[in-house]
């Protein structure tokens, strides 16, 4: 399945810009960095609860609590 530009990839991006860092986002997500690159690209589609996760940092960020 290859996705171009979907909620779940564009938030992602968002939380990813956010933290700065792949890395950094596959921490504060809990999975690998190897999930995260197959989300973004859209090889996978996230689970649902990774983009909740995600719309919790992005959501962060914009109270100025990140």
């Amino acid at each position: 399945m290859k996705s171009k530009d979907t909620a779940s990839i564009r938030t992602l991006r968002r939380a990813l810009a956010t933290l700065g860092s792949e890395e950094r986002l596959a921490a504060e997500l809990q999975v690998s960095v190897v999930d995260v690159a197959s989300w973004l690209s859209g090889e996978q589609l996230a689970p649902s609860e990774i983009f909740i996760k995600a719309l919790d940092i992005v959501a962060r960020t914009h109270r100025g609590a990140a």
